[in-house]
């Protein structure tokens, strides 16, 4: 029955945080889903060449104007706002304290970066001359323009189109002259998504789980690459500057040495093999740890501030609970609203490990008396 409730609880939260996704790439696949300049790529993971990966929620590569748009969903409902000291906030209706976030546009920004050295890696630094960060919210989120101002990149995702329009310089007018084929935009496309590496969760470990079988552990698929009328587009080769970009997947770099990651660049005009990913009933998966003593029971309470507690329950998630109806009770819905899953049998908060630090820096950052 515990493992179950966990298992309910994390797909509640993956199936929420999975909604702003969704309702974007719906809406980018009707703009751009018939484009012969746009292709679109969603749900990519690379490596960052730090032993880690990055994940790129959405992609679009123009090819007539050689500019991509990283785009970073965030799924707020409240108002998005930040202070002079560039800290970011989103205030939630009937809450009188806002919930500090991360810098959303600072996450693109570092996203957009990351792609810039994969494209110089792979020498395709000529194929796009801008490659800018974007954070998307969805339509019922309100955005502080006086605070964040009109010019930085953060739009709800029915206006996005309209801002990318906009946002042309006269370089970008002259990649008409330049730009790439179709043929040419569809190799980088299936290259990208041909490096695309899944992620390895360990569910398992996570659910104490010891007899789910291999095949049962679900894998994320290899990004599909859009646009849908790339047929209609003739195959002739547009000029560059002095030379005419050859059919090959990779472009000539713009005078500079690519910057290796996390693999070796290909070699000029060849095209790296894609990883097989089809075997997913041989993936190794991490093996789950003994199974608990029969009987065990939840940790004792400990004081995380004045009025709100917290406890390690057997399945390793913690509950953080508060006397319903006082103060402290408001300030710990407040700030586990989006962070954990509300538990009504028991009325407490229930989250796991990395979440409950997230919560613990939250609560401990507001200061007494005004917590609400």
């Amino acid at each position: 029955a515990d493992q179950r409730r966990a298992i309910e609880a994390e797909l509640y939260t993956i199936r929420k945080g999975a909604e702003g996704e969704r309702e974007t790439a719906h809406i980018l696949d009707r703009i751009y889903g018939h484009s012969e300049r746009v292709a679109v790529i969603h749900d990519l993971r690379l490596p960052d060449g730090l032993n880690g990966y990055v994940q790129f929620d959405h992609l679009l590569l123009n090819r007539v104007l050689k500019r991509i748009a990283v785009l970073e969903t965030k799924n707020f409902s409240g108002r998005i706002s930040k202070n002079e000291h560039n800290e970011w906030c989103v205030w939630y209706p009937n809450r009188r304290q806002p919930t500090e976030i991360p810098n959303p546009v600072a996450q693109a920004d570092r996203a957009a970066r990351l792609l810039e050295l994969w494209l110089e890696a792979h020498q395709h630094s000529a194929a796009f001359r801008r490659v800018e960060g974007w954070v998307i919210v969805p339509p019922t989120c309100k955005i502080d323009r006086t605070r964040i101002g009109t010019g930085t990149r953060i739009v709800k995702v029915d206006n996005f189109h309209e801002r990318w329009i906009e946002d042309v310089s006269f370089s970008d007018a002259t990649g008409f002259l330049t730009g790439l084929s179709v043929g040419q935009l569809r190799a980088v496309g299936m290259q990208l998504a041909s490096q695309h590496v899944q992620p390895d969760y360990a569910w398992r470990r996570r659910f104490g789980i010891n007899d789910m079988p291999n095949r049962a552990v679900a894998s994320t698929p290899r990004p599909e690459i859009q646009p849908a009328n790339v047929s209609a587009e003739p195959e002739a080769e547009l000029e560059t500057r002095s030379e005419t970009l050859s059919e090959a997947v990779t472009v000539p770099p713009e005078g500079q040495d690519g910057v290796p990651l996390a693999e070796p660049a290909p070699a000029t005009g060849s095209r790296p093999e894609p990883q097989d990913q089809s075997a997913t009933d041989q993936e190794e998966v991490e093996p789950a740890p003994n199974p608990r003593k029969h009987g065990a029971k939840a940790s004792v309470l400990v004081t995380v501030i004045e009025g709100i507690s917290e406890r390690v329950l057997p399945d390793g998630r913690i509950a953080f609970l508060a006397q319903p109806g006082t103060p402290a009770a408001e300030q710990l819905t407040g700030v586990c609203k989006g962070r954990a899953i509300w538990n009504p049998r028991f009325r407490n908060w229930l989250c796991s490990a990395e979440r409950a630090e997230e919560i613990r820096h939250a609560l401990g950052t507001q200061p007494a008396g005004e917590r609400t």
